[in-house]
């Protein structure tokens, strides 16, 4: 079987070729506008895109959002002199939306303990099944 690397695999499409030199463009983008950022600032943002002269700046709260307003448009002519122009800054927050932490819990009433508890009397006969459903039940009516 012959290994093939993502490198080559791109080089044989076309449309994969292009899309994978855009997407080092931009991560190249990210980095050089991040150099110019203080480190608390660059570690919680994302230069996106350049639109219509416009930079696409992602924040990861808005403390971040206020301060690259207030700071990217200085850096503009510096972006622009490394082959990044652009004359307007946008900035948006990124929205982190944890899914909620459900507690796994099995709540089994007493009416189906005691169904189980007579199944297990009158139709069970494998000792290690009775004794399984036995813990079942006697953990469910603690």
């Amino acid at each position: 079987m012959r290994i093939r690397t993502i490198a080559g695999v791109t080089r044989q499409d076309s449309t994969l070729s292009r899309l994978t030199a855009q997407a080092n463009a931009l991560i190249k983008m990210d980095r050089q506008f991040k150099k110019m950022l203080p480190e608390v600032v660059a570690a919680s943002c994302q230069a996106v895109r350049i639109e219509d002269g416009e930079l696409l700046i992602f924040a990861d709260n808005g403390l971040i959002a206020a301060r690259l307003r207030m700071i990217a448009p200085g850096l503009l002519p510096q972006l622009s002199a490394l082959g990044y122009p652009a004359s307007r800054v946008k900035v948006r927050v990124r929205v982190h939306v944890k899914p909620p932490v459900r507690e796994r819990r099995l709540n089994i009433g007493e009416s189906a303990l005691d169904g189980i508890e007579q199944a297990a009397e009158q139709c069970i006969s494998n000792p290690m099944v009775r004794e399984a459903l036995a813990k079942l039940i006697a953990h469910h009516r603690k």
